[in-house]
């Protein structure tokens, strides 16, 4: 985060933002993924993009625009990081509600995990890395000189990988382009393939609590070949909320949720991909506890 200078005093009476990354080489589909959320979504969600140009909103849902921001109808805001990661977290701290999540669409060539410091800057908390991966030209872009590094690196940052433009190519290609893809990857890293872009919108909304504090569940139809489920289980520890979600194997690929803790407390638990966290719900963001949203591969 370099010398930019934290706020001294914690936005919103301390409540924390989820904040989810979205990475990608050039092409891979991230701006129509956007787009896609944006057209869809009932929740306040600020989109931070490099140019709030590359963004085509529909102008029905603009409700006005300035030189680094576009303000939607529903709640929506997307803002430009052209003055840089810290000028956008003011921005955005400096309004008087919060949004219920915000998506960074990184530039091609960003390496995510030297941005996840952000994921706990004042007012935010890491929700998680998403990275998409073109199939039909990944194997080229990892073979390509001073290239190949980068979209490896992008690809052993993610908690989860998204293998885009599977319809373009035969069930061989398909496999091809994500084997090459899990050659890159280090530990137990989903890979999802032949979803479109509602689906990825889908997923980066999950679990979003509603004013009333209730869990927003995605259809059972969201994903082909994957499942949906809510659960609300009696009250757990720490050590009981993964063992719950160690039950469904390494085919969990998103999980979140406020459940019951035995000494009376509530937990927060989320999980993209390999990442698992659960910890106490702070004062500023109690709420009834809301169950788990999980969603499974088939």
């Amino acid at each position: 985060m370099g010398r930019y200078a934290e706020p001294e005093f914690a936005p919103w009476d301390g409540r924390r933002v989820p904040l989810t990354f979205l990475g990608g080489y050039l092409g891979a589909g991230k701006t129509t993924l956007l787009n896609r959320l944006l057209e869809r979504t009932e929740r306040r969600i600020a989109v931070m993009v490099n140019d709030v140009g590359e963004i085509n909103v529909d102008e029905r849902l603009v409700r006005r625009r300035s030189s680094n921001s576009v303000e939607l109808t529903g709640g929506c805001v997307c803002c430009s990081l052209a003055d840089g990661f810290g000028a956008a977290f003011d921005a955005l701290r400096a309004r008087p509600e919060p949004p219920d999540q915000v998506v960074i669409e990184l530039s091609g060539l960003a390496e995510p995990e030297r941005l996840r410091p952000w994921g706990r800057s004042a007012g935010f908390r890491l929700d998680g890395v998403i990275v998409l991966a073109d199939l039909t030209s990944i194997a080229d872009q990892l073979e390509t000189p001073g290239l190949g590094a980068a979209i490896s690196g992008q690809l052993r940052s993610a908690d989860v990988v998204v293998a885009t433009k599977a319809d373009l190519l035969d069930a061989d290609a398909v496999a091809a382009g994500r084997a090459r893809i899990t050659e890159e990857l280090v530990g137990p890293v989903p890979v999802l393939d032949g979803l479109d872009p509602v689906a990825v919108a889908g997923l980066l909304e999950l679990g979003g609590r509603d004013p009333r504090g209730e869990t927003v569940v995605p259809p059972g139809s969201l994903f082909d070949a994957h499942s949906v489920t809510h659960v609300e289980p009696g009250p757990l520890d720490e050590a009981g909320v993964r063992a719950l979600l160690a039950e469904h194997g390494d085919r969990l690929v998103r999980a979140k949720g406020i459940v019951d803790a035995p000494d009376g407390g509530r937990l927060l638990v989320q999980q993209v991909g390999r990442r698992v966290e659960v910890e106490p719900v702070p004062a500023a963001e109690w709420s009834q506890a809301t169950g788990l949203v999980l969603i499974s591969l088939g």
